[in-house]
């Protein structure tokens, strides 16, 4: 089941974004120098690029699906017209994003959410399928119905794996508490209270997926300590990024990291770092985790 759920993920919410949408030549491109360098894990969602994404990841991995691991998720409100007007999807959904129209964890439309993934994407089944950004309140509201869906959408086979995306400490300390999941997607930020919740989520049965290392913003008193102590083993300043990424992977036991990107070189980058850094930087690891107890 985990034989493709590799170390470094790619997150494609950028991908078929309206205005800076890839070829279908550059996707192949982008993901064939993904494989290459042992990146199988695809995080996806059907509100990325309004179900657009999914139907290019479906195109660029035809054929592929013993050789990859796809996570897509459900919840953010989109606009999904036929393919043939799926231009205007885009404007849709900044319209619902304008209105505020709110999430829905309604377990008729989360089935019906992954009948219409595994569409787009052209398979049969998901790795794993979670529900995108809910939070505390959502949990309140439909928790007997949500999980219910999810379970059903395990029994049935439509997904070898479903848990929850989120970033909401309340509701994540609910679900390690009370509920049967499997995998928990979090944003990566590099601050105590955050390592102590992974250090929770790590010590139960879950799956782990990081996010967001690269765009969320360190405290600056921290940036400092972490500077000095990469300057200490004569680690170049740029390579600070590839150094955090792996410090998730081999010292917190990420079980994936996601990283998003549209530029080869970027993920060339990413991708070699990993085989650098995998090796021989215990003490560096372990004087960057010093920083936060």
């Amino acid at each position: 089941m985990y034989n493709n759920f590799t170390q470094l993920g790619l997150g494609t919410s950028t991908i078929a974004s309206y205005g800076r949408s890839l070829s279908l030549n550059d996707a192949k491109k982008l993901f064939d120098t993904a494989f290459d360098y042992n990146i199988r894990t695809i995080d996806t969602s059907d509100t990325y690029g309004s179900g657009d994404t999914e139907r290019l990841i479906g195109k660029v991995t035809k054929n592929k699906r013993n050789n990859i691991f796809i996570i897509s998720k459900v919840g953010v409100p989109y606009l999904s017209l036929p393919a043939i007007l799926s231009p205007l999807n885009q404007f849709g959904k900044k319209c619902l994003q304008v209105l505020k129209i709110k999430k829905c964890y309604k377990k008729e439309y989360i089935l019906k959410g992954i009948e219409k993934s595994l569409k787009r994407l052209n398979i049969e089944n998901l790795d794993a399928y979670l529900l995108h950004d809910m939070q505390l309140n959502d949990f309140y509201i439909y928790k007997d119905e949500c999980f219910e869906a999810l379970y059903q959408i395990k029994k049935k086979g439509l997904s070898n794996l479903v848990g929850i995306s989120s970033d909401n400490f309340g509701l994540l300390k609910d679900v390690i508490k009370n509920i049967d999941l499997d995998l928990i997607q979090i944003n990566m930020l590099f601050e105590k209270e955050r390592h102590l919740l992974l250090n929770n989520l790590k010590s139960s049965k879950y799956k782990l997926i990081v996010n967001s290392i690269f765009s969320k913003k360190i405290n600056n008193n921290l940036d400092v300590k972490i500077n000095q102590v990469i300057e200490k083993f004569n680690i170049p300043k740029e390579d600070k990024k590839k150094i955090l990424i792996n410090y998730c992977i081999f010292q917190r036991k990420i079980d994936c990291a996601l990283f998003r990107t549209t530029n080869i070189n970027h993920l060339i980058m990413i991708g070699e770092s990993l085989l650098k850094y995998k090796n021989n930087f215990s003490k560096l690891f372990k004087e960057i985790d010093n920083l936060f107890l």
